[in-house]
């Protein structure tokens, strides 16, 4: 058995995180007081490891400890690399300055995308007049030097990052983003919000801060900025008509510019807090995409928004996402009804006070999260194929009408608590593919009617506490159905008398249904299953007589069935079993002399299973015979684990190694 030498990793932690760079950083994010504490603690570790690492041999607990510590080396080498890398790369980037960009007269190509930390971009870039690619551009907080963009001819896509420096109009007008013909995509960004939109957390968690405490060095607004001064300068960054594509976030001002831009495809508004209205874009014939987002002022989308034209509003547009808008309670239809005739997908998130939206015909794809239950319409959607409700916390029952959505392939419905029946109609739904339930509290069973979705492919229910039983042959009816998952549904007591039908089952999950007593019947009928998932079911004594019959099983997974004391020999004639994880059942002994007999076996995991890791251990092990064949074993927790593709001679993990030598470099 290896020992786990850490002592060097955690060296280089230290001192790293006492780094010039590091405390930098800290500085600029407002976590100079995390640093300490990281570095405390990483002190306090150093104090006691030593002697964690001599007692390792005779004390277990000391052994998962530094297990778990070893975890969390790699989580914090991983990240400090990070934070290290985007401040390398903006050095990099600014080091160009230092050697001239105005040498280098030729470049047409400059792609700093990524790279969205840098603070500023060398003055010297209006020097490059062949540069044809530039997709990110910032704005320095004391230069503003929009003007270095004047002469250059770009093509392709350009984001104009911290915009919140810019003081004037004169400054933006210089940009001369009207005379660039070639632009086909424009992102204009007051601050850095791109990092937010991605979903960095870090930068998430700064953009809920208090103004005060976010640093200047992100390029942030400070000051409450003057609206007319603001729309002045958004006004001054009026694109080429050729434009395709117009991003607009964290604009500060109240109302959008009344742009001309006929050749727009894509529009993305977002975290434009205190915009009123939104941009008139019913007259764009082109327009296909549409996202909004974050405006927390509009309290209501009227006519405006469709234009002035009397023909049809928004003609091509094919996909609409309307999210965060806390304050909208109405959305008008356009003024001759006529609009959206060719919107395929929908989106409404977060908008707990509107309870009407427009009627739109053709939808496919509706999805609809944390809004008002009035919202859902589907009675009318006759093309309707997929269907998302989630995070409607008074939906009680869904709407009338529902089974008319003849064209279903699709239905999840998520984290509705109060949600307790589904409308036997539901068995209408004659084309329905897939069912997902999920955190539905108080839905307390299924309608019989479940069992005339013959084209059901996929069923998942999970954490539906209330459910006790299913209807009597609802699953077991469901004869196309190729993936099933019963997932933390804690009282739930059986499940289907008889699953003879399901023929074409490929995927069987069970997790966390401790009343459900034992394996439901009729599994041997499954002969098309590949993965068989059985997951904290303490009930879980043994394996199902019929799976001996199941051919084509790969993967089968046991986890956390204390009440497992035995695999059957019959375990040897699962030919095709591919792979075999046994992880948390401390009564299982030994394995299966006809484990052997299991040729295509490539990977075996068995972990928390003291007596069965020990039988299995390598060489010396009773049943270590049994499994020599394997070529992939993971036996015992992670740091124990032993693959027999990687042992290592000198008992040193790679992340060990890794580490000794970038110790021995330092030195």
């Amino acid at each position: 058995m290896a020992d786990i030498v850490l002592s060097p990793a955690l060296q280089v932690i230290f001192d790293r995180v006492a780094s010039p760079v590091l405390q930098k950083l800290a500085d600029i994010w407002d976590m100079k007081d995390n640093l300490q504490s990281l570095q405390h603690a990483l002190m306090m570790v150093q104090a006691t490891l030593e002697d964690a690492e001599e007692q390792q041999l005779t004390n277990k607990a000391v052994r998962l400890w530094l297990s778990k510590l070893k975890n969390a080396a790699h989580d914090a080498d991983d990240l400090l690399d990070f934070f290290v890398a985007k401040e390398t790369t903006k050095e990099t980037i600014l080091g160009i300055g230092k050697l001239g960009l105005e040498t280098m007269t030729s470049l047409r190509h400059l792609n700093i995308t990524g790279c969205e930390s840098l603070l500023s971009i060398p003055p010297s870039i209006k020097m490059l007049r062949q540069l044809q690619t530039l997709p990110l551009y910032l704005v320095h907080k004391n230069l503003r030097d929009l003007g270095a963009l004047e002469h250059l001819n770009l093509y392709g896509e350009l984001n104009i990052t911290h915009l919140g420096n810019v003081r004037n109009a004169n400054e933006a007008q210089s940009s001369g983003l009207k005379m660039k013909e070639n632009l086909e995509s424009l992102g204009l960004y007051w601050g850095n919000f791109k990092d937010v939109r991605k979903g960095n957390k870090s930068f998430k968690k700064l953009a809920k801060s208090p103004a005060k405490s976010i640093p200047k060095e992100l390029g942030l607004i400070w000051h409450e900025p003057n609206v007319g001064e603001v729309a002045k300068i958004l006004e001054g960054l009026k694109p080429h008509q050729n434009l395709k594509k117009l991003v607009i976030n964290g604009y500060p001002g109240t109302r959008f510019p009344d742009w001309t831009l006929p050749n727009l495809i894509a529009v993305d508004l977002s975290n434009c807090k205190n915009c009123e209205h939104l941009l008139a874009l019913g007259n764009l014939l082109l327009l296909k995409t549409l996202s909004l987002h974050g405006m927390e002022s509009v309290k209501r989308i009227g006519f405006e928004f469709y234009g002035d034209s009397t023909d049809i509003c928004f003609s091509s547009l094919e996909e609409l996402s309307l999210s965060d808008f806390p304050n909208l309670e109405t959305w008008s239809s356009a003024n001759n009804e006529n609009a959206f005739p060719s919107l395929r997908k929908l989106t409404v998130n977060r908008c707990p006070k509107l309870a009407h939206i427009p009627l739109c015909l053709s939808l496919q794809h509706l999805e609809m999260r944390d809004c008002n239950p009035t919202l859902i319409f589907v009675g009318s959607l006759t093309l309707l194929s997929v269907l998302v409700i989630e995070k409607l916390p008074e939906l009680r029952s869904l709407p009338q009408g529902f089974s008319a959505s003849a064209t279903l392939s699709s239905l999840e419905i998520l984290s509705c608590p109060k949600l307790c029946s589904l409308p036997f109609e539901i068995g209408n739904l004659t084309e329905l593919k897939s069912l997902t339930i999920r955190w539905c509290e108080e839905l307390s069973s299924l309608p019989e009617s479940l069992q005339n979705l013959k084209a059901l492919e996929s069923l998942e229910i999970s954490d539906c506490h209330s459910i006790v039983s299913m209807p009597d042959g609802a699953i077991g009816g469901l004869s196309s159905l190729r993936t099933l998952s019963i997932e933390n549904c804690s009282n739930l007591t059986s499940l289907s008398s008889n699953l003879e039908h399901l023929t074409f089952l490929e995927r069987f999950t069970i997790m966390y249904c401790p009343n459900l007593g034992s394996f439901p019947e009729g599994v041997q009928h499954f002969s098309a299953l590949r993965s068989l998932s059985i997951l904290s079911c303490p009930w879980c004594d043994s394996l199902p007589e019929g799976l001996q019959s199941v051919q084509k099983l790969q993967c089968l997974e046991i986890s956390s069935c204390p009440n497992l004391t035995a695999l059957p020999e019959w375990i040897g004639k699962l030919a095709s079993l591919r792979s075999l994880t046994i992880f948390g059942c401390p009564n299982l002994k030994l394995l299966p002399q006809s484990l052997k007999l299991l040729t295509k076996l490539q990977h075996l995991s068995i972990q928390e299973c003291p007596d069965l890791e020990e039988r299995c251990r390598q060489g010396s092990g009773e049943d270590w015979l049994k499994i020599a064949h394997v070529p992939h074993k993971y036996i015992g927790s992670p740091e124990l684990r032993q693959s027999s593709s990687e042992v290592s001679t000198s008992g040193s993990s790679s992340f060990e190694a890794s580490v000794q030598q970038a110790t021995s470099s330092s030195s």
